[in-house]
């Protein structure tokens, strides 16, 4: 009987200790749940809707114009008059958004500034169509592009 406690108590010991030193293993968080912003989130959907020159979330749109915009965002925070060009600003729930808009009072470039790290970016967006420090993916009709300002990366949409 006490060979039988005494090989219980060496089991659970030797359980005990085995146990303790299990290091855990952290779960990483997958960049494709990463949500840092309640506008735009970069995800799956927003990268189909990236190629068709959709900002998902918000009224940006390269086939709209600013009246659409400000008649859902109302007036920019910010306007820019660069005679030819039209830069308007908009901060919405602490994400920033910039539209351009040429002559023609078409929108022709969409900015979003982002909380993603580089290789978050490039885990979601995969290799670049050119290489370098600023990142563009050549779509059928648009240009998507990443790139760094003021230590914060930046989505710009474009007409090609």
């Amino acid at each position: 009987m006490k060979i039988v406690n005494l090989l219980i108590t060496l089991i659970a010991v030797l359980l005990f200790i085995s146990g303790c030193s299990t290091q855990v293993s952290k779960e990483k968080n997958k960049v494709g749940d990463i949500s840092r912003h309640s506008v735009f989130n970069l995800d799956d959907e927003t990268i189909k809707n990236l190629e068709k020159g959709i900002i998902k979330g918000t009224p940006l749109r390269l086939d709209n114009d600013m009246s659409d915009v400000e008649r859902i965002w109302g007036k920019p925070n910010e306007h820019f008059d660069h005679e030819d060009i039209q830069t308007y600003e908009y901060t919405i729930k602490n994400q920033k958004f910039i539209i351009d808009e040429d002559e023609m009072k078409e929108i022709y470039t969409i900015s979003v500034e982002l909380d993603y790290s580089k290789d978050e970016i490039l885990e979601i967006m995969g290799k670049p169509t050119e290489p370098g420090n600023i990142f563009i993916y050549e779509k059928e009709n648009y240009h998507i592009q990443f790139e760094k300002f003021d230590n914060k990366w930046r989505l710009i949409l474009r007409k090609k």
